[in-house]
C-alpha cells in the first residue's frame, strides 16, 4: 500500500471518531509523533499497524496493482 492511502486511511478513521492526533495515540498506545508520521504516509512498524487496524476495527487499505512503469517477474516453480 502506499504511503498515501495509509495516510488517507488512518486520517479519515481517527476523523469520523472526532479525535486529534494525541487522542488517538494514547488511545492505540502509541507517541503522537507516531499517529503524525503515519497521517504523512511515512513508513509504520508492524506494531503500529496492528494496534490501528484493532482500534479502528476496520481492514488496511488493499494495495493496487500497479503496472504502470514497472514489470512483473512471475517465477513457476515448476520450471525451477
Amino acid at each position: 500500500m502506499s504511503g498515501s492511502e495509509l495516510a488517507r486511511w488512518v486520517r479519515d478513521n481517527r476523523r469520523s471518531r472526532g479525535l486529534t492526533q494525541p487522542q488517538l495515540a494514547e488511545a492505540v498506545g502509541v507517541s503522537h509523533k507516531t499517529i503524525f508520521r503515519a497521517e504523512r504516509g511515512e513508513s509504520l512498524s508492524a506494531y503500529t499497524l496492528d494496534q490501528l487496524t484493532r482500534y479502528f476495527g476496520s481492514p488496511l487499505p488493499k494495495e493496487k496493482a500497479c503496472t504502470a512503469g514497472h514489470f512483473v517477474l512471475t517465477i513457476y516453480s515448476e520450471y525451477l
